[in-house]
């Protein structure tokens, strides 16, 4: 079967655009029909259609891949066959791969390289607790997705601890630049294989090419077994690069016993950050430091333009964490604006009222309510007045009455 846009897988996978080609099989968008969703779908490629082998190992991905479940690994959903070739439909991973990023950005900062291989080594740990070997660690096979999570992908090399080896002996499988020295001289992978194809990342993404090129992947598999590691450029932390050279000794008894604990030592190299989130002179890093940095735990802030006195450069004792000293170490600027500052908000609830204003407005009230008030007494009291000064003649009157008439009679006695 040739893959093609618009072809339905068991008329459930419709193939939409082909986004990878890799050593077996090529990688496709596609859309399941059934449930309404977007997947990857790796499809055998055409020139090994029909050919048991590597219909065999097709299937032994899809296998090996289905015993894994991990954050840090691509899931597998399905597998099919149609017209003696194979299929498996997997977690579409937004992102990239780690190889386009190299491309970009041949040389990585360890604050971006750093959780990169830490998720890469603890998707291996789980792989290999399940008995699954990868065989082909390469940047290719390490997606990175938009929020920073890593996916590892592609075990098509893979092998397990309860499968027979499908290759002859001496054969070698996996990627010739990311080679194993035992996977090249044809002896079986082992967990510690993985680990060295990781050291080989790390050498590439710390120093902008591989340790080991030649004219064909003979040469380079060649060089795996016999020639020195070179040394990583100067710019490198003696620290880092030594645990790099650690995972790629040519003895695998040499190597970090296991991912898991390669991944806590990444861990602790990634750079700290404060509880409140603000660095107080830059990104701290753990085991980054050389024998002339500055303690994390009192710090001392030189004045601008002012150099810092040889009293300030404290040694580190066992355990500090400190801060490069060299200028090409620095990941920020060694010392951080400090946040602005604002009254907590209980003050300003608590912070007594200005009554300036109030008082001055409740003036310019009061006054003329005030007179108002004084004027309609005035008015109240006219008209009270009034009435009892027309209360009184008729009130009199009788007693006006009474003295006419006593007159009178006083008059008619007479």
């Amino acid at each position: 079967m040739k893959p093609a846009i618009g072809i339905a897988l068991d008329g459930r996978y419709r193939l939409d655009r082909k986004i990878a080609v890799g050593g077996m099989g090529e990688v496709w968008v596609a859309h399941d029909v059934a449930l309404a969703r977007d997947v990857a779908v790796k499809v055998l490629r055409e020139e090994f259609a029909g050919d048991p082998g590597f219909l065999e190992r097709f299937r032994t991905e899809a296998r090996n891949a289905a015993r894994l479940a991990h954050p840090n690994i691509a899931q597998p959903y399905d597998y099919g066959e149609v017209d003696g070739s194979g299929y498996i439909v997997m977690e579409l991973v937004p992102g990239e791969p780690m190889s386009d990023l190299l491309a970009r950005e041949p040389v990585l900062p360890l604050d971006r390289l750093l959780p990169i291989l830490a998720q890469t080594a603890r998707a291996l740990h789980a792989a290999h607790v399940a008995g699954v070997v990868h065989r082909d660690v390469k940047p290719g096979n390490i997606l990175l997705g938009p929020s920073g999570r890593v996916k590892i992908t592609d075990f098509g090399v893979s092998l397990a601890s309860n499968q027979i080896s499908l290759t002859a002996t001496g054969m070698v499988m996996g990627t010739a630049q990311y080679l194993s020295p035992e996977q090249a001289l044809g002896r079986p992978a082992t967990p510690s294989s993985d680990i060295y194809s990781l050291g080989i990342v790390a050498y590439e993404a710390l120093a902008g090419n591989r340790p080991f090129t030649g004219d064909s992947a003979v040469d380079i598999a060649v060089a795996h077994v016999n020639r020195p590691v070179p040394p990583l450029p100067r710019r490198v932390d003696p620290a880092m690069a030594d645990l790099v050279m650690r995972m790629l000794a040519k003895d695998a008894a040499e190597r970090p016993r296991s991912a898991a604990s390669l991944a806590r030592t990444f861990d602790e190299m990634v750079a700290a950050t404060p509880a409140g989130g603000i660095p107080a002179v830059g990104l701290v890093t753990t085991g980054l430091a050389t024998a002339s940095g500055v303690s994390a735990a009192s710090p001392t802030t030189p004045a601008p333009g002012e150099p810092v006195p040889p009293a300030a450069v404290a040694t580190p004792g066992p355990g500090a964490v400190v801060v490069p000293s060299t200028a090409e170490f620095e990941f920020a600027p060694s010392v951080v604006p400090a946040p602005p500052t604002y009254p907590p908000r209980r003050a300003l609830r608590e912070a007594p009222r200005p009554v300036r204003g109030i008082t001055r407005q409740r003036r310019g009230i009061t006054w003329p309510l005030l007179v108002l008030v004084m004027l309609l007494l005035a008015i109240l009291g006219a008209a009270v007045a009034d009435r009892m000064s027309t209360a009184v003649p008729s009130d009199t009157a009788p007693s006006s009455m009474s003295a006419v008439s006593f007159t009178s009679s006083t008059a008619k006695d007479t």
